[in-house]
């Protein structure tokens, strides 16, 4: 990474998922069959997005869909809260 023409020295290494990003993409293909981890830990599963079907992290319990959109030709992600503690009434 350069900035003015300067390289600089706190380039992160190859790999470290971008802040805020709820998620790092390791492959994907078409028809949409994903592998991602979740980056609420360092040390989670890869997680399976296999023919469009959601998947769910077994830490957070983030929902994810990937689903392959025609009209801008592009793989698109959705990232789901997790369903709320049923409340015993």
């Amino acid at each position: 990474m350069s900035i003015n023409g300067k390289v600089s020295p706190f380039q992160a290494p190859a790999g470290t998922p971008i802040v805020g990003q709820p998620f790092t993409v390791l492959r994907v293909g078409i028809p949409v069959n994903l592998v991602l981890t979740c980056n609420c830990s360092m040390d989670g599963p890869p997680l399976e997005i296999l023919m469009s079907a959601p998947t769910t992290c077994p830490r957070c319990r983030k929902v994810y869909r990937a689903f392959f959109n025609p009209t801008n030709g592009q793989v698109q992600m959705h990232v789901g809260a997790p369903e709320p503690e049923p409340v015993a009434s």
